[in-house]
């Protein structure tokens, strides 16, 4: 298996946070109100009342606090994994390179807000998930920059877009109920799950889009930002002249697939 299905494959497996984190929820003795809310309830380690007096006030009890706080661990660390194994499979290789750089930084700071549970850690929770949504943000821009034009991804560059506008919407409304501002209509915790689970559905989506490629031949390695070159290195590697074009390079470039 390819380079690119691996990489694939730890995006998809992000999906498994999910059902960990419905799991969690079943433990309550009180019922986990899933728009009131927020994701990190689930990972708190000890019983009681948090932030009395305010507007978001809520009692927040989650025995199962371990396997929330373990599946955002694994959750970070498959996105930090797969974005290592896409680091030189975009067409545009700079920008793909940096692309993967962003995101890979956003993976391990997942996994740093599952390793500092927030009634523990609360401002280097918040801290880690703020960045790792500037990051991982950050990435998916220079994603769609790195995709190009007339990509035979175009899918994934549609869908990183449409998650981007979702999760900023989303993040957007959050920060609002959290600042004393008009709590959303959908509820405090459903639009931060707009604004953070959005980005796990994005890499599960894109992981599914991956494996449709056709894994084929390995294409020879090739750089799209001198098409001149590359075509030169095609006639050297192949022993005839072919036609070059670097935004259909992606699939196998030094993947070894």
């Amino acid at each position: 298996m390819t380079r690119i299905r691996w990489a694939a494959w730890c995006w998809i497996l992000c999906v498994l946070t999910f059902p960990a984190q419905v799991l969690a929820a079943l433990q309550w003795p009180q019922k986990y109100s899933w728009s009131s809310n927020l994701i990190s309830d689930l990972g708190v380690t000890a019983c009681g009342l948090y932030n009395p007096g305010t507007g978001v006030e809520r009692l927040i009890c989650s025995p199962w606090h371990l396997l929330a706080n373990g599946s955002t661990v694994a959750n970070g660390l498959l996105l930090a994994a797969g974005s290592a194994l896409l680091w030189s499979a975009w067409p545009n290789r700079r920008q793909g390179q940096w692309a993967m750089a962003l995101l890979l930084v956003g993976g391990l700071l997942v996994s740093a807000v599952g390793l500092l549970p927030w009634d523990l850690y609360p401002a280097a929770h918040e801290t880690a998930a703020l960045l790792q949504a500037f990051c991982q943000w950050a990435g998916m821009v220079v994603l769609i920059l790195a995709l190009g034009r007339g990509s035979r991804l175009a899918a994934v560059s549609r869908a990183t877009a449409l998650a981007l506008l979702v999760s900023v919407a989303g993040f957007i409304l959050f920060l609002s109920g959290v600042g004393g501002g008009k709590e959303p209509i959908l509820g405090l915790g459903a639009a931060e799950r707009l604004a953070f689970d959005s980005l796990t559905l994005w890499g599960v989506a894109v992981g599914c889009l991956l494996l449709r490629l056709p894994a084929g031949r390995p294409s020879p390695v090739v750089s799209v930002e001198n098409p001149a070159a590359g075509a030169e290195q095609l006639r050297i590697r192949t022993g005839r002249d072919q036609p070059f074009d670097g935004v259909k390079h992606f699939g196998d470039v030094r993947t070894g697939g």
